[in-house]
């Protein structure tokens, strides 16, 4: 009979074709809209009998916008191609994240460390509303400083990924059977819906 290990599958990312269509078409129209907008009302502004300051920061504020969203295309013309993700996978070794060209990073079970001071949990949800802003952490050990840092859990696409939350549940299911040395908050555990669902199972074991 095999064990959950054996039975553990691989999960992938699912595409919405239609909300990743809607969410660059409404990015596409406000991108242009916004400076053709300012520079509208500053017209507007200029025609009407206001007053002369007012008239002036009009202006200035239309050419600031302009400008920003000038800067801003120029940048993104300039940028390095870099892999864009398309799949993001959850499997027996970890989470894995793909481009058309073939996988980009990992990161691996075998990759996470305990919390470096001893702390109460080595898997937790970031309450402290700064730069995790409440994700799913863990800690790695970083090859350029050499010490254990903490890292939030991402799901990466160019498009909008529909089932988001069944990744990080199974990354998690994952450590629970591939790294059971780390401890895993409760408030993961109760977040995700696995505390009945690992209890069940260790039951079914005896």
């Amino acid at each position: 009979m095999e064990s959950d290990k054996d039975q553990f599958p691989a999960i992938e990312s699912k595409i919405s074709k239609g909300w990743t269509l809607a969410v660059k078409t409404v990015f596409s129209i406000f991108a242009v809209l916004t400076p053709l907008m300012t520079i509208m009302m500053a017209w507007l502004t200029v025609d009407s009998k206001i007053n002369i300051e007012l008239k002036i920061l009009m202006v200035l504020l239309a050419i600031l916008v302009t400008a920003l969203f000038v800067w801003l295309l120029i940048v993104k013309v300039k940028e390095k191609p870099s892999a864009k993700i398309i799949r993001t996978m959850v499997d027996r070794a970890g989470i894995h994240y793909y481009s058309n060209q073939g996988l980009v990073k990992s990161v691996q079970y075998n990759q996470l460390m305990p919390h470096p001071d001893n702390g109460k949990y080595d898997v937790f949800i970031n309450l402290d509303q700064t730069d995790t802003n409440m994700d799913l952490c863990y800690y790695v050990s970083d090859e350029e400083s050499d010490k254990v840092v903490i890292k939030a859990l991402s799901i990466e696409a160019e498009s909008v990924i529909t089932n988001g939350n069944s990744l990080r549940k199974h990354f998690i299911k994952g450590i629970t059977f591939f790294r059971p040395d780390l401890k895993i908050s409760p408030g993961v555990l109760d977040l995700y819906r696995l505390k009945k669902e690992l209890n069940n199972k260790s039951a079914t074991t005896y």
